[in-house]
């Protein structure tokens, strides 16, 4: 028997890997703009974001939305960032979520791969 699903949104898991632009990988005050930023052209509505710089290297952060949550966690000495974007917006389609990752190649000037984007569903 088939049940109906209803959307709860879509969710972006991204692994960026072989980042180049390291002055921004290793500051997290630039990466919490970037991440603003973000949360500004999209209009995500913040509630609360909460952030840990770790000794030597790394930082997390997490932004607690309106629409549900995003959180990054840097790894320098891997150049690596592992990034998760879930709202639960009712888009069409994923270019949205494309669009935020392909700034963020080009921003952090990484490799490019593609993003997990699962659609959640009750």
């Amino acid at each position: 028997m088939e049940m109906n699903k209803t959307s709860s949104g879509k969710h972006m898991i991204c692994d960026i890997k072989n980042i180049k632009n390291i002055e921004l990988l290793n500051s997290p005050s630039k990466l919490l703009e970037l991440l603003d930023n973000i949360c500004e052209d999209y209009e995500y509505n913040i509630i609360q974001k909460t952030y840990h710089i770790f000794e030597p290297q790394g930082f997390t952060a997490i932004y607690l939305l309106s629409e549900s949550h995003i959180s990054i966690h840097t790894f320098p000495e891997k150049n690596y960032i592992a990034l998760d974007i879930y709202t639960c917006r009712e888009y069409l389609d994923n270019n949205a979520y494309i669009k935020i990752y392909d700034h963020l190649i080009k921003t952090l000037d990484s490799e490019k791969l593609e993003p997990l984007i699962v659609d959640r569903n009750f």
